[in-house]
């Protein structure tokens, strides 16, 4: 860049020296100046070559480095939290976060790259600037006298552009995470009967995204408008002040065509640098959203050196096989407490113990804690206190400690990809077929595979979509039984099952052997076939036992029971 846009200076010369030519003026002859011509062309044209493939290159590799680092950061945090909580109190929304990674890490890059462009311009227009001065000082003071007033105007408009920036990646924010929760609550949607409401909102939230994106653009567009116009005002001022030296002889015809093609790459330059002063503030709403969501990191963190794999194969994913360190002989867990921020709900003194083999329900009613113990098992929720011991060693990073194939995780409404059924049993996980099929017997799905026209490498839509209920539930079983993990961890598996179909899967899990899981359910299928039953109430354990003994002894466990027949 800095040497195309240094090369016009070459062309300004050449069109001096062509039109003193044609005058009788001439300081070099045809030859040498077509030769010049000629020259110039080519250098302009691999200069050209070089730059695109240079910007282009840059652009990729920075965008990609950013949304590298910016998901690194998200999938390092706490499951349940993977988003920040923005200065406003609210978590960041799933449409923000896309937001941030698809638009600011464009606009962060575009930013950078205008800074190459004022360099390669200002270096093509300070040469142009002495070969000016020594022709006619006064004709190229006349050149600048619109640089102050643009730039004196852009830097009074970089509040209100920064303003307009902000509000267009909210409003943008917006209607993505409102078309992202439409796709993901289709069904709550078609019970309500909400269609048209749903559509009246999107088409009020998406007038707000026209609105704010209109006034964005029209802003810089002012502003580009505002600094392009300096071209025509340059000419004119040329025009004027060397009118008078072309009539005394003191400037000839190829001294204006020189100034003349010196005008726009000088003008460009002030253009250049009035927009950078908007650009850099709406890059500033861009930092600040990249680094709401780096969440914590030292500054420079989005930008840190990673490999980036454009050209070449990214590494195989590593799969860890199971030793005989990772069996589970039993689980201890003690005092487990955790109390989501800002209210008094979670779970307080948890105290529990799986033994190998054994097969343990987590049951209470609506909000008593079930789905929360889980998640401050995983590590997906920070626990406020406790310990949690496997094999009476102490785990002190749960979220990266308790992961196949130690232990494997279903979660109330698992979640699916938009890739075949396949490789959301394996997500990278080196595929054996049977171990495959039996996965799928296992998950009672044999039949409804055999049913797809493309078997497993059907494809199931965003969040699974082109499933039922019971199919996704059923193949996130599917997806921990192809890994055989130590401890299976079961939120309500079979919330979506028939009770036939529930019974057939935990036979078939049982079949070939005495797999350690901790469940949460309900359900009778679940609750007869446990060894102990632990009800929760108001976040804490109010009982331990067989479905018996808690049948006897718990009123709670009595209606419970009852309210299931």
């Amino acid at each position: 860049m800095v040497l195309n846009l240094g090369l016009f200076t070459i062309q300004g010369l050449l069109l001096r020296a062509f039109f003193n030519y044609l005058t009788g003026d001439a300081q070099f002859s045809l030859a040498w100046i077509t030769a010049g011509q000629v020259g110039y062309s080519l250098l302009v044209v691999l200069g050209m070559a070089g730059a695109m493939l240079a910007f282009n290159h840059f652009l990729y590799h920075a965008t990609a480095l950013l949304i590298r680092n910016l998901l690194n950061r998200i999938l390092h945090m706490p499951g349940s939290r993977p988003l920040p909580v923005q200065s406003n109190g609210q978590v960041m929304s799933t449409g923000q976060a896309i937001s941030t990674l698809r638009d600011d890490t464009q606009e962060m890059a575009f930013g950078i790259a205008l800074i190459d462009d004022l360099i390669g311009a200002s270096v093509g227009a300070v040469t142009a600037v002495v070969v000016m001065v020594s022709i006619s000082p006064l004709v190229t003071a006349g050149t600048f006298l619109p640089l102050l007033l643009v730039v004196f105007i852009a830097h009074r408009l970089g509040n209100v552009a920064e303003k307009f920036r902000r509000a267009g990646r909210q409003t943008t924010s917006n209607v993505t995470g409102l078309i992202a929760d439409m796709f993901h609550n289709t069904e709550a949607i078609k019970a309500a009967g909400a269609e048209e409401r749903l559509i009246d909102h999107f088409r009020t939230v998406n007038h707000q995204r026209k609105t704010a994106m209109i006034r964005d653009k029209l802003m810089t567009e002012f502003v580009d408008a505002l600094s392009g116009g300096i071209s025509d005002i340059g000419i004119g001022l040329v025009l004027l002040l060397a009118a008078q030296s072309m009539y005394s002889g003191s400037f000839t015809v190829g001294d204006f065509a020189l100034f003349a093609s010196y005008v726009w790459p000088i003008t460009h330059m002030m253009r250049i640098a009035a927009g950078l002063v908007t650009r850099y503030r709406q890059v500033g709403v861009s930092t600040v959203r990249m680094d709401e969501m780096m969440q914590g990191m030292p500054p420079g963190a989005a930008v840190a050196h990673n490999p980036i794999y454009h050209h070449e194969d990214p590494p195989p994913l590593t799969h860890t096989p199971k030793t005989a360190a990772d069996q589970l002989q039993n689980l201890t867990v003690s005092d487990l407490s955790y109390t989501y921020p800002g209210s008094e709900n979670g779970i307080s003194s948890i105290n529990l113990r799986l033994p190998r083999g054994s097969f343990t329900v987590v049951t209470g009613r609506i909000g008593s804690g079930k789905t929360t113990l889980l998640k401050v098992l995983l590590g997906l929720l920070p626990a406020d206190s406790g310990t949690i011991l496997w094999n009476e060693q102490v785990v002190t990073e749960p979220d990266r400690f308790m992961v196949p194939p130690r232990i494997a995780y279903t979660a109330q409404l698992p979640n699916l990809f938009s890739d075949t059924l396949l490789s959301n049993l394996l997500m990278g996980l080196p595929g054996e077929e049977t171990a495959v099929e039996q996965a799928i017997h296992a998950a009672v799905m044999e039949k409804d595979v055999l049913s797809m026209e493309q078997g497993l490498q059907t494809m199931v839509g965003p969040r699974g979509v082109r499933l039922s209920g019971g199919q996704i539930q059923r193949s996130a079983a599917a997806r921990m039984f192809v890994r055989r993990p130590e401890l299976y961890l079961f939120d309500d598996l079979s919330s979506a099952l028939d009770v036939n179909t529930e019974k057939i899967l935990w036979e078939r899990l049982f079949a070939h052997g005495r797999p350690t899981c901790l469940v949460v359910s309900h359900r009778r299928p679940a609750l007869r076939r446990a060894d102990q039953i632990i009800l929760l109430q108001g976040g804490r354990i109010a009982d331990v036992g067989s479905l018996e003994e808690l049948l006897e002894r718990s009123a709670e466990m009595r209606e419970l029971w009852q309210e299931k027949e």
